[in-house]
């Protein structure tokens, strides 16, 4: 699948943030006070899905799974949970901090609370490691396998709607207090890059507009307007293109805000060379299957 074209602009494109907005609500069986929500099954890190590799390479650093995770509520979970993990992070970080500077008489209380969040960090890594093969301890990509996109509608939009498709729990659901439209799926990892990739540059392509536009008003002389002018429109030509190609590959507009629910992700973290190496080794010894 082709990307879109990209103009080569003169200035600096700052990238805007990216249209679509993570679907990440607190899962309801979330502990208020910061114990990551328990999955109805709790296992080891699985084998990568047969129509993925275990090791995968990218810029030059090689990729080992860890897991699958396979449907939107484990998926909203699993970001909660690493969203706790790090805010205990985080805590025992600026608790350390504040024992280390604490005066003599203070650090004794500080120390308890810095060993009791401790405590509780190392249990709440410990589940997601029997659970998801993730720690604090390792970095990770994490790549989007399948998402559902959901746009936002207004009253009135909703409105010409059918009773049946208003009626429709796979087309129309209730997003953090909002009615939003189910309008396409994106079924691979690769056709998600691509998503996320044409929606950045959509987006920065409109950013510059604007700044084109804001250049022009305060321009100082003549030339220095037309110039800006013509930028602006050669700017606006590719932007209509790249609006017209995006809605070919995709069956949607870039123009709308749109909201992604992961429905499967995959896990990966990178190898040192030496484990790559290890890997590398046990691969070419293990013998072959039946002998």
């Amino acid at each position: 699948m082709p990307t879109l074209r990209c103009f080569t602009l003169n200035t600096v494109l700052i990238l805007a943030a990216c249209l679509l907005a993570a679907c990440s609500r607190s899962s309801d069986s979330a502990d208020g006070a910061g114990t990551p929500a328990k999955p109805a099954v709790a296992s080891a890190p699985a084998a990568a899905p047969a129509n993925y590799p275990q090791i995968i390479e990218q810029n030059d650093q090689k990729l080992a799974f860890v897991s699958a995770i396979r449907s939107i509520e484990l998926n909203r979970e699993f970001q909660h949970n690493v969203q706790v993990v790090q805010a205990q992070r985080a805590s025992v970080v600026e608790l350390k901090k504040r024992v280390d500077e604490a005066k003599p008489e203070e650090k004794d209380a500080l120390q308890k609370q810095l060993d009791e969040a401790l405590k509780n960090l190392d249990s709440n890594n410990t589940i997601m490691t029997k659970t998801y093969g993730f720690s604090l301890l390792r970095n990770y990509v994490i790549f989007f396998a399948k998402t559902r996109l959901y746009t936002p509608l207004a009253d009135e939009e909703f409105a010409k709607l059918s009773p049946e498709d208003r009626a429709k729990p796979d087309l129309i659901r209730t997003i953090d207090g909002r009615v939003h439209l189910y309008v396409a799926s994106i079924e691979s990892v690769g056709a998600n890059e691509i998503f996320r990739r044409n929606v950045q540059l959509v987006q920065a392509q409109r950013e510059h507009l604007g700044q084109l536009a804001q250049s022009i008003n305060n321009a100082k002389s003549d030339g220095e307007k037309r110039r800006f002018q013509d930028e602006l429109t050669k700017s606006e030509e590719v932007l209509k293109k790249n609006v017209e190609e995006f809605a070919k590959l995709h069956g949607i507009t870039p123009l709308r805000p749109y909201l992604i629910e992961v429905e499967e992700s995959l896990i990966y973290t990178p190898l040192s060379e030496d484990e790559a190496k290890q890997i590398a080794t046990s691969a070419t010894t293990q013998p072959a299957a039946g002998k």
